[in-house]
C-alpha cells in the first residue's frame, strides 16, 4: 500500500485589510467584503496575480505528485488563492490532456477529486477574548455561491471535523486545534487510498498527495504540527508563510520519538470549540508529529512568484483580548490592523 505521502501547504495571497477596536470588539473591513464578514476580505489584484502564478506553478509538468485532494479554510481569500490552480488541474484532468514527463510523473492520479473540501479546523487565528465573539467562519452553503467550480452540492455536504470557539484561542490551543484537524484528514485521506489499491494491481498504484490553503498563524502551527518540533519561543522564525508561497512535508512513516505535550492547566482545545466528526482526542504531535511524522522538504517556496517573498509573518506573543469595555486604556490599544 501507498499511504498519503506528500502534504502542500499555501497560504492565501495578498488580501485586503480590516481592523478591530481591541476594546470593544468591533471588527471593520477597509472596503466591503463578498461576504459581508468584515475579516473575510477578497484577494488584491496583486493576489489574484499571485494566484495565477500559483496555479501556473502546480498545474506544470515538471511538479510532482499532482494533488489527489484539496482542502482548504472556509475564508473567501482562501479559496479565491486556489480557485485558478483547482479549475486548471480539474480541466486537465477531465479532458485527458496529461502533460507529465516521460517516467508518468506530473500526471495527475485517475483518481484524484478537486471538489474543495472546506475544513473549519484549518481556518484563521483569533486571539482569545472573555468578552466579545470574533467573526463567524463563512459556511459551505454560502462560499459555493461565490465558488460553485470549487463546491458543487457534494461537496457542500462534507462536514468539517472540528469548528474552532468564536472566543478565540492561545497559541497553543491553536497548534491543538490544528493537530486534531490534520491527524482526522490525514487518517480520511489515507482510508480513501487503501480503499482504491485494494482494487489496484502494485504497479497502479501512485504517490499521492494533498493541497491545503490556509492562513499564516494556522499554516506555522501545521509545520510544527506535521514535523513535531514545537519551539521553545513560539515566535520564532521556523517555518516561511509569504503570500502564495508553497511548503512541501514529505512522511516519515515512523515516530519521530517519546512525546513531550506540555502538561499545563489550561485545556488542550479552546472552550467553545465544536466537534463535528473528531473525537476530540488531541493527537500526541510534539517531537513524533501527526499521522506519523513529517519531513519539510520545501519552505515557503516563492521562486514561482513573479514578486518572490512577500508579506511574510511570524507570532508574536499572544493576541489577547482581555481587557474589555471597562478596562484600563493602557491594556489596550483603539484599534489596529490584523497581522494575518
Amino acid at each position: 500500500m501507498m499511504p498519503l505521502d506528500t502534504i502542500y501547504l499555501t497560504r492565501h495571497g495578498h488580501r485586503l485589510n480590516w481592523t478591530i477596536d481591541f476594546r470593544t470588539g468591533t471588527y471593520r473591513a477597509q472596503f466591503p467584503t463578498p461576504t459581508g464578514n468584515p475579516a473575510d476580505p477578497a484577494l488584491t489584484s496583486h493576489g489574484v496575480r499571485q494566484s495565477h502564478e500559483l496555479a501556473a506553478h502546480v498545474s506544470g509538468s515538471q511538479f510532482h505528485p499532482k494533488p489527489f485532494r484539496v482542502y482548504s479554510s472556509p475564508f473567501y481569500r482562501c479559496l479565491q488563492t486556489i480557485q485558478p490552480t483547482v479549475e486548471e488541474l480539474k480541466r486537465i484532468h477531465e479532458s485527458g490532456e496529461e502533460h507529465g514527463s516521460q517516467d508518468g510523473s506530473g500526471v495527475i492520479d485517475q483518481h484524484a477529486q478537486f471538489d474543495v473540501r472546506l475544513e473549519n479546523g484549518l481556518a484563521e487565528w483569533f486571539g482569545a477574548t472573555d468578552f466579545f465573539d470574533h467573526p463567524s467562519h463563512p459556511t459551505a452553503e454560502e462560499m459555493s455561491t461565490h465558488f460553485p467550480t470549487l463546491l458543487p452540492a457534494a461537496a457542500v455536504d462534507r462536514k468539517p471535523l472540528l469548528i474552532p470557539s468564536r472566543r478565540g484561542e492561545t497559541i497553543n490551543q491553536l497548534h491543538n486545534r490544528v493537530a486534531t484537524a490534520l491527524e482526522g484528514i490525514i487518517a480520511d485521506v489515507d482510508a480513501e487510498i487503501r480503499a482504491i489499491e485494494e482494487t489496484q494491481p502494485s504497479e497502479q498504484r501512485t504517490s499521492k498527495s494533498i493541497l491545503i490553503s490556509a492562513h499564516a498563524a494556522p499554516l506555522i502551527a501545521m509545520g510544527r504540527v506535521l514535523t513535531g518540533r514545537m519551539p521553545d519561543d513560539s515566535s520564532e522564525e521556523d517555518f516561511n508563510v509569504s503570500t502564495a508561497g508553497l511548503s512541501t512535508f514529505k512522511r516519515r512513516g515512523v515516530a519521530g520519538g517519546e512525546s513531550d505535550q506540555t502538561g499545563s492547566s489550561e485545556a488542550p482545545l479552546a472552550e467553545g470549540t465544536t466537534l463535528v466528526r473528531s473525537s476530540g482526542s488531541v493527537p500526541q504531535w510534539r517531537r513524533r508529529g501527526v499521522g506519523g511524522g513529517w519531513d519539510c522538504v520545501g519552505n515557503g517556496d516563492c521562486s514561482f512568484l513573479s514578486g518572490g517573498a512577500e508579506r511574510g509573518w511570524h507570532f508574536d506573543g499572544e493576541e489577547n483580548f482581555q481587557s474589555g469595555p471597562m478596562g484600563p486604556s493602557s491594556e489596550a490599544a483603539t484599534t489596529a490592523t490584523t497581522k494575518l
